[in-house]
């Protein structure tokens, strides 16, 4: 007889414990509600200091606008007092500009420049006060819109005290000489100080003060 041959045994399967459900379509682990409101309050906590760094970004462009005006400011006002072309008109004065217009030659019309008398600054400084604005020169149609004088006087002023409505800045400028190498004004080297205060219109214990210290050869 044939010999009877068993099936071919089936491997046994394996199960796990713990079978997988399968992930419906479309749908995503989502995050719990602790941590979307840590989320959000770091996110609350970063917004906040970026927008605190706006007001002192505003204002720390604002100081360096007033610092380059003022600095600007009296540098011209030292080229002024150093300018020999318009100083000469007096054997011993030195011309510093007090109006709007650009034209040096009409000085003795307009009352452009105001006169300093460098012969008395020996034995007392010869003190100047200043108040300037955003304006175009005066003899000019199309001139270039700048900080300009328009007020002045060799005394202190009530509006230097309280401040000059419409002024954007305000200088005090002080000669005196260093040193005498001869009895004449315009022979003895010049120290200048210059203080230029801003706002213009606010008063003096308000402004910002920017000190400068030059010199005016003879």
């Amino acid at each position: 007889s044939v010999p009877h041959t068993p099936p071919l045994a089936r491997p046994a399967q394996k199960f796990s414990p713990h079978p997988r459900r399968p992930i419906p379509p479309f749908s995503s682990p989502g995050f719990s509600l602790t941590e979307v409101v840590i989320a959000l309050g770091v996110a609350a906590v970063a917004f906040t200091s970026i927008i605190g760094l706006f007001p002192l970004g505003l204002n720390m462009s604002k100081e360096s606008y007033e610092e380059s005006q003022a600095a600007l400011l009296a540098q011209t006002i030292v080229s002024d007092l150093r300018d020999q072309l318009t100083g000469n008109n007096y054997a011993t004065a030195r011309l510093l500009q007090v109006g709007s217009p650009n034209s040096p030659y009409n000085w003795d019309t307009d009352n452009n420049y105001y006169s300093i008398d460098t012969s008395l600054t020996r034995d007392n400084p010869q003190t100047l006060y200043v108040a300037y604005q955003q304006m175009a020169p005066s003899d000019l149609s199309n001139g270039q819109i700048s900080l300009r004088p328009f007020a002045y006087s060799p005394t202190k002023p009530d509006w230097y005290l309280t401040g000059n409505p419409g002024a954007i800045a305000l200088a005090k400028i002080s000669l005196f000489a260093t040193f005498r190498l001869s009895t004449t004004g315009n022979s003895n080297p010049q120290r200048v100080d210059i203080s230029i205060e801003t706002p213009g219109d606010l008063s003096a214990d308000k402004r910002k003060q920017f000190v400068f210290a030059g010199a005016v050869a003879p």
